[in-house]
Parts: C-alpha cells; structure tokens; sequence
C-alpha cells in the first residue's frame, strides 16, 4: 500500500466539490425481405411492415406501457429493425432459438391495428389520432376517448375490443393486399371496416377469437394455429401462454378471468396469464386448448361430469368390451366372438368385427385386435375431428383403434387420444398420460396424468392391467412427484414392481437397500427389466456418492458395448443409460465429451423431452461457469482444456436444446460474460437481450439489463445500452448493481461529451472503476488538479510498497506522473518518485517520467 505521505499529498491536492419452456423446435423461417417496410417519412412513421412469410405464426397484445408481438418462428434478419422511426422509433427485437420478440413502447396505448399482407404483417398506429407536434418534436398523442392521460396495463386488458376486415387488392395494384385487417384500442372503440393501407377495395368481416368452453377444457378456435409459447410479462414477470396464429384471426376481444388464470385481449392470438402452475397450454388442430394438470385441477372450462363408481359403467369399460372375470374366461369370450365373426354375414360383419376385437383386446390379445380391426373400414375421415368425437356411435371405435395403436408404439395411430375432446372424459385421462409417457413429453405433467390413473389401471382386467400398470408405476417412482408417488401406496406385489419399488427405495434415502434389490434384478430373465436395473444401480451409487464419475462414465460405456458378461443394452433403454453416461462425463469435468454423446438423441418413454434437456443444461453450465463446480454441486474434475472461443462455440450449439425459461436465461447471462470476455460485444448483446425475455424475476431482469448495457457500449450502440439501463429497474435493487448501473450510465454521458451529466452521476462512486472513469473525464476537461485527486486514489489502493510493478500498476503510476505535472503537483509528482524507490515502469516511460522530474523547479525537487 502507497505510504501515508503520499495518501496525506493526494487528499491535499486542490479538488472540486465534485465526486428468461415446453417449445417444440422449430426451423429458420424464409424471409421475402429483409427489412421492415416503413410508411410516412421518418419523424411521422405511423406503419409498420413485419416480414413474417405465410409459415409464420404471431401473437400481439399489451404489456404495460409496451406493445408485444411474439412470432414462432426466429427470424434473424429482424434484429436490422431495432430502434425504428416516428411511432415506433422505441422498436427492440430479440431474436430466440425458438421465435421473435418485438417490444414496442407506446405509454399512451394507442389504437392500433394489424393487418395480414400477401408478404407480413403491417401494424397501423393512425396518424390523424394520434401524431402531434410539441416543443418542436413528433409525439404520441393519446386517443381523444382515452382522456388525454395514459392508459394503465389494467385498462388495457380490461377494456379492448378488436375487429377484422377482409380486403382485396385492386387489379394491378403493386401495393402487398390485406387478406385480413384487426385493429385493438385500449378505449374499447372499435374501427370495424376501414381499409388497410394495402390499397384496393375493402369488404369488412367483424370476427374474433370466442372461447369455447368444455367439460374440463377451453377451446380458442384458430383458423391456422401456430406454435404455443410460455413466456414473463416483460413489465410484471407474469407467467403468460401465448398460441400464434398464421393467418388473421381478430385476437380475444375482452378481458377474461377465472380461477388460476386469466385470458387477456390480445389483437392477434390468445394470451393467458396463468397464476397457478398447474395451467398448460396444449396446441391441436383446431386451436389452442387450455385446461389444468393436476392431482386436484383448478376449474378450467364446465364441470367435469363426475365419475361413475361402477367400472362396467364407465366409457372405457363399454367401449373397450372390458369385463370383471379371469383371463381364461376371457380368452373363451374371445374365441366365441371369433366364431361368431366367421359366421357373421355381409350385414353383421362389421359389428362381429368390432366385438371380437373388442373381445381379443380384453383378454390381452393386442396384436390381434389391432388386426382386426386394420381389416375394418374405419368410418371416420378424421379421428381426431369434432364430428368424429361427437359421434356416440364412432368414438368406442376411435378410442379402441388409438389405444392398440399406442400400445403397439405407433403415436401417430394414437394422436386421436389427445384431441381436446378427450379432455372431457376423466376415464381416458389414464390413456393421456400413456401417450405422454410413450412420446416422451414432459415428465411432471405425464407423472401427473398416470398417477391419477394409476387405482384405475389397477381395476383393469389382469391382462389389460399386467400390460400398463408396471411401466406407469416405474414412470412415477422415476420421476414422480412426492404427491403423486403417494397415489402408488401400498405398491402391488410381484415380480412386476420390483424395479420402481427399488427406485422408491432409493428416493426415500435406503441406499443400501435398494442396491441389492438392483443387483438382484439385473439376473432377471426379463432383459429389459435387467438392462433398466444394471443403468439405475450406476446412477444410485454415483448420486451416493459410492463411486467416482470417471468409474461410472466407464460402466456406463461398457454397458452400451456389453461387455463383462451383460448384454448391449436394448435400444429402448440406450438412451436411458447414455443420458447417464452424459451427466457421469460432466460430473467428471468432460462437457464437450457429454455434448457429442448427447447429440442426436431424441426423447422416449425412460428419458422425457425435459429430462433431455436438463443433461444438456448441465453440461452447458460446465462450460459456461467453468471452475464453478462447487456452487453448482457438482464433484471437482480435471477440466478439459478449452479456450473460451470454444467453449462459446459449445454452448452456442447446445443452446437450443434447452427449453426457455428462468434456467435458460442464467445460463445465457453467462454465457454473454464469456462472449464479452472474447471480445465479441455483439454476439453478448443478443445473449443478455435472450436472458431478460425470458426472465421473470424483476432484480434478475435488471441485472440482465445492465449487462446488456455494457454489452452494447463495447459495440458502439449507444441508444440500445441507454435503452437498456433505462429498462433496469428493480423495486429492491442491490446496491452493488444500483452502483454498476450509475457506472454504465456515466459512461453513456461521456461517450456523448455529457460531461458535467458523467461526473453528477459518479459523485459517490469510489470503485475502482468510478475512479477510473472520473479521472478520465477530469483528464478529458484538463481539470488537471481534480484528475490528480481521484487518479492518487486509485494509485493509492493499486501500488504495492514494494516488489515489481504488473504492466497495469506501472500504467496508473504514470498516469499519476503526468496528470500531477500537468497540474504542477510537484509535491505528489516528488512522493510518487520516493514511493517507486527506482522501480521501473519500462524503459519508455522510466524516459518521460525522468523529463518529467527535471520540469520540477528546485524548490520541490530538494524538498
């Protein structure tokens, strides 16, 4: 530490008074231009084109002060449109792996209206209403209803009315035609049939989006659905479900509320503010269906019709052909309904077919009733229609042609299964989650589905029984819930649960318990059941710690080759254990490694879509937070060397496979600190810009927003960084980010010569890096005296008493050197002389700090 001579000489210098679910993937979309179209000149743009192609969904609504379109599609080519002209020179696009955020400020919620084109979207704000002239500038005016003040987020979802228009171009016209035109205003004032700019003649259709709802479910019809997403309110943090459209539906007209969520207007879409997690958003045909997973649902949509006690009475009974009697009598049931059938005639023969397949189905014969049935004409042209569903007379035969097909594994066959009708029938919910188990979708919800289920398979007939319930028990005990691994208790007996009652042995601490009972199981004569066993007891000994992650990473790969005496594993378990083999590799310090092994993998009955995605997550947290396996409990490992180029280039590959969400954005607001640590400011900026969409934590978005901050000041775009601090609010902001926050603000305002601005806002900031930056500007103005004050500050916490001087130590104590002689300190210039005691500061500079010495007169120089 620098001497207190030196301290005393600075502090007596002359100073001023101054110091962030799940997406389904989906490809780039074509762009048929590249840029946003612009009408008006550049103070007064009142339109805005959007190039979303025809294979592009959106979704538009309120946010606050903001305006939101959500396309499902990513779009690169958008990013040129941030910070557009007139209205919406306020413009910021952030591009996700998996769709396009645009965000629109617009405080006093204009009347808008969007209208679909031959090419995109075109986004109306109407010049007459809403453009005006103050203090010299182009400003938004609120609509004459609004009462001149600005609408609040509440008005605007309370009191919305939307309108859609079709229109046609004019022949000849050049100009893209409306096929449709909404329009959304926050007055609730609607502009029912006026015409697009498009050009030509306009017919006017007043439609919306009217939700439909059913026993258990809501409907919102769309024409052309789109993708559905799951998304924060970027101004509340609200979880929202958005479902897009592809063509121009007239969005959700009023606000709508219910228990546990909330359907808000939207000019394009739906949207849905859901506060309880149990709210899912399921994508079909027809369009977006809201209803509740849950153990015990909140009401979505009618009353579910209550469930009959009696089995024989229940649908699935009935039209499955589902009898309560030992499978001998069913087998003989089955060879009558098979005699019956070859003595039907021409008239009868379709319904003997349907009995006897009916018949083979109830005694476990599967592959014989789904043969059956195959020699069947199937009477419906869709079996997922509504017509379809609605007919009583059709659906046993849907119902038994999608559930052979799902347990025969072909999905597509069972896709009737999951049409929103079903939803209605509490005795098939069973049956849903059967298909998301064998789909591989999202392992809570599935869990949720089959153990409501799980009493229910229990009362099927043995054979039925014997063929569901142990895949669904060891589903549960694998990924269930505690809630839902109660539904279970007491677990059957038999051979047949051995496997999850050994996985629930494990769960509840019995380590050694249920090791044994893994270790038996892998002789059993089933080899799917013991290749299950021989993976699990690997991840049991490795979560306990009983053996080390480069042991396991090895047992895992001679699992998959077969060697040591054991089988390859099957290729319905391979994913299974290489999944293990991944996290046991990234445990070991080999994310690269857990990467490639990892790549091509698609989700199945033993590994979900998120439990894919979480071993790819950890695998990119190696490589983002390297050196940080403690905090993220994981075992110290050999890391493998990797530049950070390359560790950037990993996770930029593995990023889309993981869902978006509050992990996602940690993940990238790391990742964005490893693209600036490599100097690629640009790249950081789309990174950080990601994290804060998907982030719905206040303090956590501000904290994003000041990294996008720096992010866009290292790439020279000044507007975008103050945008961004502009953005970075928090209620109860810490003050160490309150700190970085002024910092980057004050480096904002010198970047544009504001001084005086730069030095206000770094008054109180005595970092290292305030000093810094206030010296610099001190130096810029030739406040030489003040520069000396705040530079002798810094000096006076960086230089060492002794030892060698680091290439940045020795750059300050010149730095000091020469602002104290430009203010002819010859006093601090002196001590500092005395505190180097020869030290050198390089050969060029040891020459200007010697010249610099001899400008002192003699007074100071002997004193």
């Amino acid at each position: 530490m620098v001497s207190c001579l030196l301290l005393q000489a600075l502090v007596a210098a002359p100073a001023t008074a101054e110091g962030v679910d799940g997406l389904q993937r989906a490809p780039v979309a074509a762009v048929t231009q590249d840029a946003l179209g612009q009408k008006g000149d550049q103070n007064t743009q009142t339109a805005l084109f959007l190039p979303f192609d025809a294979q592009t969904s959106i979704a538009a609504f309120w946010s606050g002060p903001d305006f939101i379109v959500v396309a499902d599609q990513p779009v690169p080519a958008m990013m040129r449109a941030s910070g557009g002209t007139g209205v919406f020179s306020g413009l910021t696009v952030t591009v996700l792996d998996h769709a396009t955020l645009l965000r629109i400020p617009l405080p006093q919620h204009p009347a808008l209206r969007l209208s679909r084109q031959k090419e995109g979207w075109q986004l109306q704000a109407p010049e007459s209403a809403f453009l005006q002239k103050k203090d010299g500038q182009t400003a938004l005016a609120p609509s004459a209803a609004a009462g001149g003040g600005a609408a609040p987020a509440s008005a605007a979802t309370s009191a919305t009315t939307t309108t859609a228009a079709a229109t046609s171009a004019s022949a000849g016209s050049s100009s893209p035609s409306s096929s449709s035109t909404a329009t959304l205003s926050s007055t609730g004032a609607a502009l029912a049939g006026k015409p697009s700019s498009g050009g030509g003649g306009v017919s006017a259709s007043l439609h919306t989006i009217t939700a439909q709802p059913a026993p258990g479910y809501v409907l919102f019809p769309l024409q052309q659905p789109g993708h559905e997403f799951e998304l924060p309110d970027p101004a509340t943090g609200a979880r929202l479900l958005i479902a897009t459209s592809r063509t121009a539906s007239g969005g959700v007209a009023q606000a709508q509320h219910a228990v546990g969520y909330s359907v808000r207007p939207t000019l394009e879409g739906v949207v849905v503010e859901a506060d309880a997690d149990q709210i899912v958003m399921q994508g079909t045909a027809k369009g977006a269906v809201l209803h509740a997973v849950s153990l015990h649902p909140v009401p979505v949509g009618l009353p579910l019709p209550e469930q009959v006690t009696e089995a024989s009475r229940q649908k699935d009974w009935q039209w499955f052909g589902l009898q309560e009697a030992s499978p001998a009598t069913l087998a003989a049931e089955r060879e009558e309904k098979l005699a019956a059938l070859a003595k039907a005639s021409s008239r009868q023969k379709k319904a003997a077919t349907f009995a006897a397949a009916q018949a083979a189905f109830a005694s476990g014969a599967f592959q014989k009733a789904a043969t059956l049935l195959a020699g069947m004409p199937e009477t419906t042209p869709d079996s997922g229609s509504a017509s379809a569903a609605g007919s009583a007379t059709l659906r046993p035969e849907i119902a038994l042609r999608a559930v052979l097909a799902l347990l025969a594994g072909n999905l597509k066959g069972a896709q009737a299964l999951v049409a929103p009708e079903w939803i209605s029938l509490p005795e098939f919910h069973l049956w849903q989650g059967l298909y998301g188990l064998y789909a591989g979708q999202n392992s809570q919800r599935t869990a949720i589905l089959l153990a409501a289920g799980f009493a229910q398979a229990q009362h099927y007939p043995a054979p039925l029984r014997d063929r569901i319930a142990p895949a669904m028990a060891l589903y549960i005990a694998r990924y269930g819930t505690p809630a839902t691994v109660r539904t279970m208790e007491p677990l059957p007996d038999g051979p047949a649960y051995d496997l999850p009652r050994a996985l629930l042995q494990a769960r509840e601490g019995k380590t050694e318990t249920a090791r044994v009972a893994l270790e038996n199981l892998t002789a059993s004569d089933d080899a799917q059941r013991a290749a299950i066993a021989r993976t699990e007891i690997v991840r049991l000994m490795q979560d306990a710690d009983l053996i080390a992650p480069d042991m396991a990473a090895d047992v895992y790969r001679k699992l998959l080759k077969g060697e040591n005496g054991a089988s390859p594993a099957p290729t319905d378990i391979r994913t299974l254990t290489v999944v293990g083999l991944a996290h046991a590799l990234i445990r070991n310090g080999e994310p690269k490694v857990a990467l490639s092994v990892l790549e091509g993998l698609q989700p199945s009955a033993d590994v979900p879509e998120d439990v894919l995605a979480e071993a790819y997550r950890a695998a990119l947290y190696r490589l983002v937070f390297n050196g940080a396996s403690a905090s993220l409990g994981l075992p110290p490992g050999s890391e493998e060397e990797l530049s950070v180029t390359q560790r950037t280039a990993l996770v930029a590959q593995g990023l889309p496979h993981v869902p978006d969400g509050a992990e996602k954005a940690k993940l990238l607001l790391g990742y964005g600190r490893l693209l600036l640590e490599a100097g690629h400011a640009d790249t950081a900026a789309t990174a950080f810009s990601q994290a804060i969409a998907m982030q719905a934590d206040p303090q956590a978005r501000a904290e994003g927003e000041e990294l996008l901050a720096q992010a866009a000041m290292q790439a020279h775009q000044l507007a975008l960084a103050q945008m961004a601090l502009d953005h970075a609010v928090s209620p109860l902001m810490p003050d160490d980010l309150a700190a970085r926050k002024a910092y980057d603000a004050a480096r904002v305002a010198q970047a544009r010569g504001e001084t005086e601005k730069a030095q206000t806002l770094l008054a109180h900031d005595e970092s290292d890096a305030g000093l810094d930056l206030r010296g610099q500007l001190y130096e810029a103005d030739h406040r030489w005296a003040d520069a000396v004050l705040v530079v002798g500050r810094l000096a006076s916490r960086g230089l060492p008493q002794d030892g060698a001087l680091t290439e940045a130590q020795r750059a300050l104590a010149f730095r000091l050197a020469t602002d104290a002689a430009a203010a002819r300190d010859w006093e601090t210039l002196h001590r500092l002389k005395d505190w180097l005691a020869g030290r050198t500061l390089g050969r060029e500079r040891d020459a200007l700090f010697t010249l610099l010495l001899r400008q002192m007169p003699r007074s100071a120089a002997s004193h």
